[in-house]
């Protein structure tokens, strides 16, 4: 069953809503991987606790991402949006306040609690208000709009902090965040949430429902090995640039721009594709996607000058932003509406818990080679490697995989 058809007005207004919750989402996530700079020099932090404080927030942010989806298949996605962006806000404005190096764990664990059911929840909004031909479209804007927050966000965050100082750029984004949740609680209302919770059935897709669907196991394994290089180059590639590319924090976010507006058109141009002419085929997109980044930062190890390290960069967002696109739109084509949520949140774990390691592991190997990354880049290749071998494995339409998927989904239906 399809949810129901909402009108331009609708889908345009929860669209943008969405977008702006995914940017504060975006940039108060990405914050601490540019502060952490700072605060590592006032606390005295070594690279692991770098990684231990980043991964913190992942640990709490991977076991949300399934409870929040079911709580929004369950509830609706309005009241678990409101209840995730009102908590990781307070806890946004209380990292500001940090005062050691286990207030700070303790802090990010809290903060990943509270936006943790975001992603799931925002994609039951999705399926709530578009009917299945134009997800792909939509998933990409959600996507684009993250990745515009990262564009934004480093050079962003990077400048209040050179101006202010790390704790005011906490407190800040805390408030914005606080000021959005408002708007959500006035005008915030999927425009097929009352059919669908009217005419669907009390019983939806459980978690173990959704273990027993094959290509939900593929694209978590996936989800994963593109989420370590997303979060992996996400928590160091600021310390990078600073510390072996020799820029300073305000040109560093400068840089960083460049890369991701090229994802950000990849993101756009990926969703229209997957509604117009890759139904069935996805699994072709998740492959040159993950091929692109890893031949891109084999290159970038390497890269003689900022040009090229831009320019491997850019490729390398690319080709990220086709498989990371191309995987979070599938559960939207090929799971019942009313199930999405929890079929997300199963996903998306795979990619929190990337989240959980990939700062760790980085932040050890630089420590034991003796501050050089290039270890640590060897370790994103080996994850999209992971990534492209089970994307050569994925089966959409004329397969068991497909028919147990169909089987569940007709329960749900």
């Amino acid at each position: 069953m399809d949810p129901l058809a909402a009108n331009r007005k609708q889908k345009t207004l929860i669209m943008v809503l969405l977008c702006l919750g995914w940017m504060v989402n975006t940039f108060d996530r990405i914050a601490i991987n540019v502060a952490v700079i700072p605060i590592s020099k006032e606390f005295g932090l070594t690279e692991t606790q770098v990684g231990l404080v980043i991964s913190s927030f992942f640990l709490s942010y991977a076991i949300m991402q399934p409870i929040g989806g079911s709580l929004a298949d369950r509830f609706g996605s309005r009241k678990v949006i409101l209840f995730s962006l009102i908590t990781w806000s307070i806890f946004t404005i209380l990292t500001g306040m940090a005062w050691s190096f286990l207030s700070l764990i303790v802090l990010r664990f809290l903060f990943g609690i509270g936006e943790g059911s975001y992603p799931s929840a925002s994609q039951v909004s999705l399926a709530e208000t578009f009917p299945q031909k134009e997800r792909g479209r939509a998933k990409s804007g959600l996507l684009a709009a993250g990745k515009l927050a990262g564009v934004l966000g480093t050079l962003a965050i990077a400048s209040l902090i050179s101006i202010f100082d790390w704790q005011f750029m906490f407190i800040f984004l805390g408030v914005v965040g606080l000021l959005l949740a408002f708007f959500y609680w006035k005008y915030f209302y999927p425009a097929g949430t009352q059919g669908i919770q009217k005419n669907a059935p009390s019983e939806k897709m459980s978690l173990k429902q959704a273990l027993k669907i094959p290509l939900l196991w593929q694209l978590t394994v996936i989800y994963f090995g593109i989420s370590i290089v997303s979060w992996g180059t996400a928590a160091w590639m600021p310390s990078y640039m600073v510390k072996v590319r020799d820029l300073d924090l305000v040109s560093m976010g400068a840089v960083a721009t460049i890369p991701a507006i090229m994802g950000l058109i990849t993101m756009l141009f990926t969703g229209w594709l997957l509604d117009k002419y890759m139904v069935g085929r996805e699994k072709y997109l998740i492959v040159l996607g993950a091929l692109i980044g890893m031949i891109s930062l084999y290159f970038f190890i390497s890269a003689p000058s900022i040009p090229y390290v831009v320019m491997y960069g850019a490729f390398a967002s690319i080709g990220i932003a086709i498989a990371l696109t191309t995987t979070l739109t599938m559960p939207l084509k090929y799971i019942a509406s009313s199930s999405i949520g929890t079929a997300t949140g199963m996903v998306y774990l795979g990619g929190q818990v990337a989240g959980v390691i990939a700062p760790t592991v980085m932040g050890f190997m630089i420590q034991q080679f003796n501050g050089s990354y290039d270890a640590g880049f060897w370790f994103l290749i080996s994850a999209l490697f992971i990534a492209l071998i089970v994307g050569m494995t994925v089966r959409t339409h004329s397969d068991e995989t497909s028919d147990q998927a169909t089987e569940i989904n007709s329960r749900a239906e």
